[in-house]
C-alpha cells in the first residue's frame, strides 16, 4: 500500500543557496515520523516545501496518492495536510473563539459549530478563554490553540514544527499528549521537534537531517546515544 506522504529527491535553493538536498521520505497512514537535526540543518525548510510555503527546485511530493509538488499552500491544507509552523500558527490580534471560527470557515454552515466545540472538548481552556485575545494567552496555551485549530477539522495529516519551542516542561508535556491524542484518532504526524527523548518516545520511524540532507533514517527504537551523537553531535541527551 502506498504512503500517505511520500517525498521524493526533494530539493529546495533560496536563490544560490541551497537549503535542502534531495531529501526522501514517507510516512504512512497513522504513523508518526520524527524528523531530528541540529539547529540550520533544514528542518523547517524541509517542513515548509512540503506544506507548499516554499518552492522546491526539484523533486516531488505525493499526499494521499495525488501529487502535490508545486502547489499552493491552500490547497494542500484543503488536501488534507496541515502545517502547524514554529510560533503558534494564530492571529494574535483575534480573540481565541475568532481564531477557532476562522478555522472552520471553510465547512458547511451547519458543521461549524460542532467543530468548534470539537476542539474546545479537547481543550477546555480554549472555552474558558474563548473571549480573550489570542496573544495575550500563556505560550502553553497559544499552542493548544493552534492545535485546536487543526484538529476542528481533524486533517489526514500534521506536520507540528517545534511545537514544543520556549515552552516550560510540564507545558510541553500536555502538547505531546495533545499529539497522541491525535494521533490515536488515526492522524499522521511529521514532528519536527528539540526535545529528542520526547520525540522518539513518540514516533515510530526517525529521520536525521544534516546540512539539509538525510544522513540517518531508521525505526525511533533504533535510534539509540550512539546513533544520535554521530549523527546530532557529541552532547546529545535522550533525558534532555
Amino acid at each position: 500500500m502506498a504512503s500517505l506522504l511520500s517525498v521524493k529527491n526533494l530539493s529546495v535553493s533560496y536563490g544560490p543557496a541551497q537549503a535542502i538536498f534531495d531529501v526522501s521520505l514517507t510516512a504512512d497512514a497513522g504513523e508518526v515520523v520524527a524528523i531530528l537535526g541540529a539547529n540550520g540543518a533544514g528542518k523547517s525548510t524541509l517542513a515548509r516545501a512540503i506544506s507548499g510555503l516554499v518552492p522546491s527546485s526539484s523533486g516531488s511530493v505525493e499526499f494521499d496518492g495525488a501529487d502535490i509538488t508545486g502547489k499552493l499552500a491552500h490547497q494542500i491544507r484543503r488536501a488534507g495536510l496541515s502545517y502547524i509552523p514554529e510560533g503558534r500558527g494564530i492571529f494574535p490580534g483575534l480573540s481565541v473563539i475568532e481564531n477557532l471560527r476562522m478555522a472552520v470557515a471553510q465547512e458547511r454552515r451547519a458543521e461549524r459549530g460542532p467543530a468548534i466545540e470539537r476542539a474546545i472538548d479537547m481543550f477546555p481552556i480554549l472555552g474558558e478563554r474563548r473571549h480573550q485575545r489570542a496573544g495575550s494567552l500563556s505560550g502553553g496555551e497559544q499552542q493548544m490553540l493552534a492545535l485546536g485549530r487543526v484538529l476542528a477539522v481533524p486533517p489526514k495529516l500534521i506536520i507540528a514544527d517545534e511545537m514544543s519551542l520556549g515552552l516550560a516542561p510540564i507545558v510541553t508535556e500536555s502538547v505531546f499528549q495533545s499529539l497522541d491524542a491525535a494521533r490515536q484518532q488515526g492522524i499522521t504526524i511529521v514532528l519536527i521537534e528539540q526535545f529528542v527523548h520526547r520525540a522518539l518516545s513518540l514516533a515510530d520511524r526517525c529521520v536525521i537531517l544534516g546540512r539539509g540532507a538525510v544522513t540517518w533514517s531508521g525505526a525511533a527504537a533504533d535510534a539509540g546515544p550512539e546513533v544520535l551523537e554521530s549523527y546530532l553531535g557529541a552532547g546529545t541527551e535522550l533525558s534532555a
